[in-house]
């Protein structure tokens, strides 16, 4: 795997400046967009697409914050700046707010349509008929993952602070798109491919005549996504591994694809670094089921802090330990389901 910007590289591994926007391919640009919070992912990577008429397309505008908007809108001045009202699409390839956050508000001051996979329409439904019993669902939930009382507390303030967020919206696309659609930008063929996983209706964006695949958070260079973080799903990692392989198949070393994800930094070696995220996600599955071999009784927590985590299980606090606590049962339920 290869990263195609020391710029992008250099910030999102050390946290530094974000770059500004700047052209990366074929009338494309990448634009680093900040996100809050001092962990990593430190940036989401926009990306605004000039279609044969001279309009833009953007994917995935991020996260909606007074610094982005600006950002945003001084690119698309640059990149069209004879053009009163340029922005033609929005594309987003899925529901969470540093991928959606701002296109609502581009939408209303511009009168831009905004395109997501239907799948992920119905998420957002979903998300937010559940928001108002988030709070009991999430302590119901951590009573049958058998989370010790003290522990308690802290889930539910992690509850309270993603509700208080905004994490549900009742946002509705113009456009709901379907698998293997092709994208209404002229002079361009980018097709819409439907890879659940990360959220049931999680889009990634193949442009078939530059050898572009922009990923979302379905394949990122430096960090392996969540799986599961869009709502209920019956087996969303076996969702996310049979993505996994569709997008790999598209790599041909021949003509090997550039991948321009949602975080991170642009690279190539799309087929290397798929292989590579399968194992992380297979040898968590392999440590639970050895987990469940042993202790054939063991709890969701019990699991969770015999499984080897990045940070170490002792360091995981807040949404951090709900998080871990979700990827383990959803690795329970994946093996009950295998």
């Amino acid at each position: 795997m290869r990263a195609l910007d020391d710029l992008e590289y250099a910030a999102e591994t050390s946290g530094g400046p974000a770059p500004d926007g700047r052209p990366v391919g074929d009338d494309v640009w990448a634009l680093p967009q900040p996100m809050p919070g001092e962990h990593s992912p430190h940036y989401s990577l926009s990306y605004l697409i000039r279609d044969g008429g001279g309009g833009v397309h953007v994917v995935d505008p991020g996260f909606d914050s007074e610094v982005n908007h600006a950002r945003l809108l001084r690119l698309l001045g640059e990149i069209a700046p004879t053009t009163t009202s340029p922005l033609a699409s929005i594309v987003v390839t899925h529901l969470h707010r540093d991928h959606l956050g701002l296109a609502e508000r581009l939408r209303h001051e511009l009168g831009v349509p905004v395109a997501l996979h239907r799948a992920e329409q119905e998420s957002l439904r979903r998300l937010l008929a559940a928001a108002p019993s988030q709070r009991e669902t999430v302590l119901a939930n951590a009573q049958a993952w058998g989370v010790p009382a003290e522990r308690m507390p802290e889930l539910a303030a992690a509850a309270d602070r993603a509700a208080s967020g905004g994490t549900e919206t009742d946002f509705r696309a113009d456009l709901l798109l379907d698998d293997g659609e092709v994208l209404a930008v002229p002079g361009r063929r980018i097709r819409a491919l439907h890879t659940p996983g990360h959220t049931p209706g999680h889009l990634c964006l193949h442009d078939l005549d530059r050898d572009i695949l922009f990923t979302g958070d379905h394949v990122l260079p430096a960090i392996f996504p969540g799986i599961g973080l869009g709502g209920p799903a019956v087996d969303p990692i076996a969702d996310y591994l049979i993505s996994l392989d569709r997008v790999a198949a598209l790599d041909d070393p021949a003509s090997p694809l550039k991948v321009f994800p949602g975080h991170g930094y642009r690279f190539t070696g799309l087929a290397e670094r798929v292989a590579v995220t399968r194992r992380h996600h297979l040898a968590r599955s392999a440590e639970v089921a050895a987990v469940r071999r042993e202790h054939p009784h063991a709890t969701v927590w019990q699991i969770a802090e015999r499984v080897h985590w990045t940070a170490g299980w002792a360091n995981l606090r807040g949404f951090y330990l709900a998080s871990a606590l979700a990827q383990t049962e959803r690795h329970v339920a994946h093996l009950g389901a295998a």
